[in-house]
């Protein structure tokens, strides 16, 4: 029998998966840190600052921490 290669396997699923939480996870984590220090802010000011902070920074932090993560789980390393 032939055997056919899927075009994601198992492991390929599992890296996207932890890829996306863990880059997801730090761009959540910048953005609360951001909304916490303000002083002064109601919470209106605080959620629109949260929004700001996930939207450009985090878009950036998210790819930054995904690739990471990638690049380590391809690389192997242990």
């Amino acid at each position: 029998m032939s055997e056919r290669r899927r075009f994601l396997s198992r492991q390929d699923l599992t890296l996207a998966g932890w890829s996306f939480a863990l880059g997801l996870t730090g761009a959540a984590v910048f953005a609360v840190y951001r909304a916490v220090s303000l002083s002064g802010e109601d919470l209106a000011g605080r959620l629109g600052e949260f929004a700001s902070n996930v939207l450009w920074p985090g878009v950036l932090i998210f790819l930054a921490i995904a690739a990471v993560v990638f690049a380590g789980w391809k690389a192997n390393l242990d």
